[in-house]
C-alpha cells in the first residue's frame, strides 16, 4: 500500500483510543488487508468472517470492531486494538497517514490555468493546472478544483469542497427537440446556472448541466464517484452518494442521503426519496419513496426483483415439467 507510516502497536491504540490486547511495542509500517497483510503490517476485523482468518494472517496487528469475538489470538506476540467501530478507526488512521503521503496542496493558483478577472475565488482555494474558471463564478474557501477542470459562468460552489480532474460544470444541458414541421432537430438553450455546496466532493470526470432557467443544485456533504453526468435543473439533496457512470436525466430530485449504486440510469422527473436506495446497473423510470429500495430495469422493490431472479432460475424446470406432462 506504500502507506509510509511507522508507529508501534501502542502508539496507534492512544491514538484511536482503543483497547491494547497484546504487546504495546510491535512496529507497524504499513497497512493491508488481513489475507494480503505482512509481518509488519495492519489489518482490520469487522465481523466474524475475518476474525477467523486472525490466526493465519501473518500482521501483527488488527483493530477489532467492538463485541467481535477473535479466537486463536496469541497475546504474546501479536496484538488487537479493540474500537468501536474498526472501519471508523481505519479512516481515522488513513486521514493521519494521508498528511504525510498526499499532503493537501498549497493554496494559489497554477500558472497554466485560466481565471476570468470577474471570477472571485476565496481564501486558501487551490486551482491546479490547465483549469478554465469562466465570468461569475465564485469559490468558496479551501475548495480545491482539480487539473483540467471547467467551471461555467455563473456557477458557485461553496467551501472546503473538492471538484475532480476534468470535472465539467456548468456545461450546456442536452435539451434537443425536432422542429414540428421539418424535424430539424433545434438545441434548446439552458441559461440558468450551477450551485454546488459545502464539503461536496466530485469525482474525475464528472457533469454537472446548467438549468435550463433556473439552478442545477448539489447539497452540502454530496459525494459523486468518476464519470457521473447530472442533468439539467437536477437537486440532488444533502450527504447523497453517487457510484460512477451514473446517469441523471433533467430536473430528477434526490433527496438527502440516498444512495445511488453504479451505472444507473435515472428518467427525467422522477424523485428519489430520502434515504432510498438503487441498486447498480438500475434503470429508474418511477419515483423511490422515502427509504424504499429498488433494483433492476425498470427497477423495481428490492425484494419482487429477487423473487422474480428465484422465479426465473426454476423456469427451465418448470418448462422441463410440462412438456413432460404433455408427452405423458
Amino acid at each position: 500500500m506504500g502507506t509510509a507510516m511507522q508507529a508501534t502497536s501502542g502508539e496507534l491504540a492512544a491514538m484511536l483510543g482503543g483497547e491494547l490486547d497484546g504487546p504495546d511495542d510491535l512496529v507497524v509500517n504499513n497497512i493491508a488487508g488481513i489475507n494480503e497483510a505482512g509481518e509488519h503490517d495492519l489489518t482490520f476485523i469487522t465481523s466474524g468472517k475475518w476474525a477467523s482468518r486472525w490466526a493465519d494472517s501473518k500482521a501483527c496487528v488488527a483493530l477489532v470492531s467492538q463485541d467481535i469475538k477473535v479466537d486463536g489470538h496469541a497475546a504474546d506476540s501479536r496484538a488487537l486494538i479493540h474500537v468501536p467501530d474498526a472501519n471508523f478507526a481505519l479512516i481515522s488512521l488513513l486521514q493521519e497517514v494521508s498528511k504525510v503521503v498526499r499532503p493537501a496542496p498549497e493554496p494559489g493558483v497554477h500558472a497554466s490555468a485560466v481565471v476570468h478577472a470577474e471570477a472571485i475565488l476565496g481564501d486558501g482555494v487551490y486551482i491546479a493546472a490547465g483549469v478554465v474558471i469562466e465570468v461569475g463564478v465564485r469559490i468558496g474557501d479551501n475548495t480545491q478544483v482539480l487539473a483540467n477542470a471547467v467551471i461555467g459562468q455563473g456557477t458557485v460552489i461553496g467551501e472546503r469542497s473538492v471538484i475532480g480532474q476534468g470535472c465539467i460544470l456548468g456545461g450546456e444541458g442536452f435539451g434537443i427537440l425536432p422542429h414540428p414541421e421539418t424535424g430539424v432537430l433545434t438545441r434548446v438553450p439552458h441559461l440558468g446556472v450551477v450551485r454546488i455546496g459545502n464539503d461536496v466532493e466530485l469525482g474525475a470526470g464528472t457533469c454537472v448541466d446548467r438549468g435550463k432557467f433556473g439552478p442545477t443544485v448539489i447539497g452540502d456533504g454530496t459525494k459523486t464517484d468518476n464519470l457521473v453526468q447530472i442533468g439539467h435543473n437536477v437537486v440532488v439533496g444533502c450527504h447523497v452518494i453517487i457510484a460512477a457512470q451514473t446517469g441523471i436525466g433533467g430536473t430528477v430530485r434526490i433527496q438527502d442521503h440516498a444512495v445511488i449504486g453504479a451505472r444507473v440510469g435515472i428518467a427525467p422527473h422522477v424523485t428519489i426519496g430520502t434515504r432510498a436506495k438503487v441498486a447498480g446497473t438500475s434503470n429508474v423510470l418511477r419515483d423511490v419513496p422515502d427509504g424504499g429500495v429498488v433494483g433492476g430495469t425498470p427497477a423495481i422493490p428490492i425484494r419482487d426483483l429477487l423473487r422474480q431472479l428465484v422465479a426465473l432460475r426454476k423456469l427451465p424446470e418448470l418448462v422441463a415439467g410440462m412438456n413432460k406432462s404433455r408427452n405423458n
